[in-house]
């Protein structure tokens, strides 16, 4: 079957066990998440060290995978055998989302990347001595869509060379077995000890491959795929770093949770680690404010596109331009930036319409946020789910900030600056203007007027 996280623990909480879980998805943080969740249901700490076992999955054996599930629990009680990083969901089907694992990791997580890149071995049947030395350029194309499907090895000269290089430093030379999952698919579906279960993770899986069928028919697939859109992984970013802080009696401002998803781009796993820092540099401290986030977590320089936006907002020029110069300095994009401004004036344009709709509740520049919350915001999400209002779905702090800030421009001088950053984008894109100059003479436009 395939389930929910929620009711897969429910079910072993009322001793509902089933032979096998699988937890798939890119969405690496939901997906370790999930496999020590479940570890914790199925087995106290003082049962692990006997009745829990470990495989991962470039060291995965079939046959002794098969063994450990037929042999029963060395003391009373259940018995969990977990393989990490499994390969054997992979095939041609899923080799593309292999090859994109190995590229998203290369430099990052050397030896994720690597296990991803074995996996494709497997998927071909080669081995890392069949592909060095050059050896891997006298596959023609026509061989490498054989073997591991028709896109994952089109552009194999960016990548391959440099995991070849990771494979030789580290010395290894394993890869190229297939492996044959016709006995694990026979144990799952026979009679394995009563409290048995296998628990795999795995990045990416062909749904296709007769494994899989036999696990939805038999246990229970668990898919964390990474959420598309800035406003989705902002409230799953919400969602988790809140649960993190409540369990160590702490809790984070608005403003600051903002801040912290601009400076990790809003990836989960990274902004997780910062709370762990943050947990620490705060001490007995419960809340966590902006100015733990600046000065824990590393300033980059998308956080100086969004000081820039701030000074303009409030019209405050000179703190406008010496940010402007800060980014161009540090070779920030001058398109960027421009994207970053259109964005904000696109943002308070938006909110100047909102208030002069009458649609939402009476919004009061002074409100403060918890006043809105209450007040203003559950509004404006059912008006978000009616009309798609772009304002609308974005996290509920950033429409505070533009309802609030709104009253200072006119709607007259807002929809000119749309025009403007219109006309500006499309000569930046055309033409030889000096970037850095008209990015100049439009922040002053909008400071100064």
């Amino acid at each position: 079957m395939h389930g929910t996280l929620k009711t897969v623990l429910s079910d072993i909480g009322r001793g509902a066990i089933l032979p096998c879980y699988l937890i798939c998805g890119d969405e690496e943080y939901l997906v370790t998440d999930a496999l020590d969740r479940i570890i914790d249901a199925l087995l106290p700490p003082d049962q692990r060290a006997l009745n829990l076992f470990h495989m991962e999955g470039e060291d995965e054996d079939v046959d002794a995978l098969c063994d450990s599930l037929l042999t029963p629990p060395l003391i009373p009680g259940r018995k969990v055998v977990v393989v990490r990083n499994t390969r054997l969901f992979h095939s041609k089907a899923s080799s593309s989302d292999v090859t994109g694992e190995i590229t998203a990791h290369l430099e990052k997580d050397p030896h994720r990347a690597v296990r991803a890149f074995f996996s494709l071995l497997d998927v071909a049947g080669w081995s890392v001595e069949d592909l060095k030395e050059g050896q891997w350029k006298k596959i023609s194309d026509d061989d490498w869509r054989s073997a591991i499907g028709s896109t994952a090895g089109a552009d194999r000269e960016k990548w391959l060379p440099k995991v070849l290089d990771l494979c030789d430093s580290l010395k290894i030379t394993r890869g190229g077995k297939l492996k044959d999952t016709d006995g694990l698919e026979d144990v799952l579906k026979g009679d394995i000890p009563v409290g048995n279960c296998l628990v795999m993770t795995a990045a990416a899986v062909d749904k296709r491959k007769r494994l899989f069928k036999g696990i939805t028919d038999t246990g229970a697939v668990l898919s964390f795929s990474r959420i598309k859109g800035e406003s989705g992984r902002k409230n799953l970013l919400l969602d988790r770093v809140a649960e993190a802080l409540a369990k160590r009696g702490k809790n984070i401002a608005p403003d600051a949770l903002i801040a912290l998803g601009k400076k990790t781009s809003f990836e989960l796993r990274d902004s997780l680690q910062e709370i762990e820092k943050l947990v620490a540099y705060v001490g007995d401290r419960h809340t966590i404010g902006r100015d733990d986030i600046d000065a824990v977590v590393e300033k980059t320089a998308e956080d100086s596109v969004f000081d820039l936006t701030s000074a303009l907002v409030e019209k405050d020029a000179d703190a406008a331009l010496r940010t402007l110069q800060h980014l161009l300095d540090h070779g920030v994009n001058h398109i960027l930036i421009l994207t970053m401004i259109a964005r904000e004036v696109r943002f308070l344009l938006q909110a100047h319409i909102l208030l002069e709709s009458g649609n939402i509740p009476a919004f009061r520049p002074r409100m403060d946020y918890g006043g809105f919350q209450a007040g203003v915001y559950p509004a404006l999400k059912t008006m978000a789910k009616r009309k798609g209002t772009w304002l609308a779905t974005q996290h509920p702090y950033v429409i505070y900030n533009a309802l609030k800030n709104a009253g200072r421009f006119s709607r007259e001088e807002l929809v000119r600056y749309v025009n403007r950053l219109a006309d500006l984008d499309l000569a930046m894109k055309s033409s030889g203007i000096d970037p850095g100059l008209a990015l100049r003479r439009l922040l002053m436009d909008i400071c100064v007027g």
